[in-house]
Order: C-alpha cells, then sequence, then structure tokens
C-alpha cells in the first residue's frame, strides 16, 4: 500500500478503499470513500489541486490588496467637499476662454508626464474661484489613474475637509482620519492633489497664519513627497504669508514651469442667483 494512501486511510479508518485502478500521473491505486459515490480518485493528484486552488486564492487576495493600493485609492480613499466634481473629466471640460483652453491643454500635457512614475514635479493651478482649478486636478489624477505605465495610487484631497476630519478624530483614536493615518496616506501616495490650499487659514477673508497643528500636518505630508498637484485661490505671496518656509519650499518643489493660473479672462463657472 502506497504510504499517501495509508495517511489517508489513517485519518479516516473503515471509509476509504483502495481500488485496482492505478493513477496515470502517480501510478499509485486511486481511492474511493464508502460512504460517497463520487469516483475514484488519486489522492496525490487531490492534494496538488487543493494546493494549486489555494496558491490561487492567495494570488487573488494578494491582486485585490495591490489594486486597492494603487487603483483604488482614487474611488475608495478621496476627500471631497463637493460631491458634483467627482464626475469630472477631461472630456467634460468645457473651456469658456482662450486661457481657460491654453490651461486644459497644459494640464493633458502634465499629466501625460505624470504616466512615467519616474517623472517627479509638482503642479499648481491658481486663481479666482470658480474658473475649473478642481476639475482640472481631478481630470489629471483620473487620467494617470487610468493610463499610468504601472499601477498606480492617486488621491484626492480636499484640503479644509481633510483637517477637519483629523480635528474630529482627536477623540476616537480608532478613526482612520487621524493625524498619523492621513500623513502617512497623503505622504505615500504616488500623486496627490491638495485641493483649495489655504482655505482651512482663509475663511474668515483676511489671510492669517495657520495653526500649528495644520502647519506639522502639511509639512509631515510634503516631507515624503516628490509629485503634487495644488489647487489654491490664493498668490504665491499669500501662501507666503500662511505657511511656514518649509513648507512653502516643498510646494514650489520642481515647480518651475508647471504653474496653470485662472484670471478674470475666464468666467465664473458658478451659477449665481441675484437677490
Amino acid at each position: 500500500m502506497v504510504e499517501l494512501n495509508s495517511d489517508f486511510q489513517a485519518m479516516l479508518p473503515g471509509k476509504v478503499k483502495e481500488t485496482d485502478e492505478l493513477c496515470p500521473i502517480h501510478h499509485i491505486p486511486l481511492v474511493e470513500m464508502s460512504w460517497s459515490n463520487a469516483k475514484p480518485f488519486c489522492v496525490k493528484c487531490r492534494q496538488h489541486q487543493m494546493e494549486q486552488e489555494e496558491r490561487e486564492k492567495v494570488e487573488q487576495l494578494q491582486k485585490k490588496l495591490y489594486w486597492r493600493r494603487t487603483k483604488q485609492v482614487l474611488t475608495k480613499d478621496s476627500i471631497f467637499s463637493d460631491p458634483d466634481l467627482k464626475p469630472a473629466t477631461f472630456a467634460n471640460f468645457k473651456p469658456s476662454s482662450p486661457e481657460s483652453e491654453k490651461n486644459l491643454k497644459l494640464a493633458r500635457h502634465w499629466a501625460g508626464e505624470y504616466l512615467n512614475p519616474d517623472n517627479a514635479f509638482n503642479v499648481i493651478l491658481t486663481g479666482l474661484p470658480g474658473r475649473g482649478k478642481s476639475h482640472l486636478a481631478l481630470s489629471m489624477l483620473k487620467a494617470v489613474n487610468d493610463n499610468g505605465q504601472r499601477p498606480m495610487s492617486c488621491l484626492f484631497v480636499s484640503v479644509n475637509d481633510l483637517f477637519r476630519l483629523i480635528r474630529d478624530s482627536f477623540n476616537f483614536p480608532d478613526s482612520r482620519y487621524t493625524e498619523e493615518n492621513m500623513v502617512n496616506l497623503l505622504g505615500n501616495v504616488d500623486l496627490l492633489v491638495l485641493d483649495d490650499l489655504g482655505s482651512e487659514a482663509s475663511f474668515k477673508r483676511a489671510t492669517s497664519e495657520a495653526s500649528e497643528f495644520v502647519q506639522r500636518t502639511l509639512f509631515g505630508i510634503l516631507d515624503q513627497r516628490q509629485r503634487t498637484i495644488i489647487t489654491t485661490n490664493l498668490t504665491s505671496k499669500q501662501l507666503a504669508a500662511i505657511y511656514n518656509p518649509k513648507i512653502i519650499s516643498r510646494l514650489e518643489k520642481n515647480i518651475r514651469g508647471h504653474i496653470i493660473s485662472f484670471t478674470a479672462a475666464t468666467p465664473d463657472s458658478r451659477e449665481r442667483i441675484e437677490f
């Protein structure tokens, strides 16, 4: 009697019986179960089959985890202040001026550069509200997420909502939005959009220095990064009045030649209600 069959029979005494038929691969007797009408089988073939199925399960799980850490980050982890922005793409961006037409082309071009994960530079979209900065920034992310040379993690984050969520986590250490979790997530994704930078410090309509908490968190994020897209309504001088010079230097990393500006030449796309 073959040792493998003996072990199998020892596990199920009286329930397993060898047949006279041999496995054409392993040349050992097939076995049959006394309580089952199933066809006789080779214990070794069955063992190999189970091992293969287990390997496939592990591979599928690893693939799911890989996709969750790359392409699914954009939809699973992004933080939007305006849910209506989510469908934004290059295809549905409607230029309303020669300036916005030019800016669309620039955004497409730099999104193409970002497809190569080794291309390290920041992009700043700056200017008046309601001109399409966030739309173009999210469109750039989606283009990279869908077409990158390898799967990449892309993340869109409303800065004001980010800090609100982190503050809300102070009394809930198990929250996913703790300062540590957010610094790790935002610091390590392949491409990040920080949307409406400066809003967390300028809602008073008077530019004031950002809090120590905001400065510490932003520095922790930006100090790890090489590829960040920033949208802001503020000028470089206004940003410099709000943030520590170390933060400004990291915002401006390889920024020369990668600035998209919106002026009054582009009309405000937001619907206004007169009253």
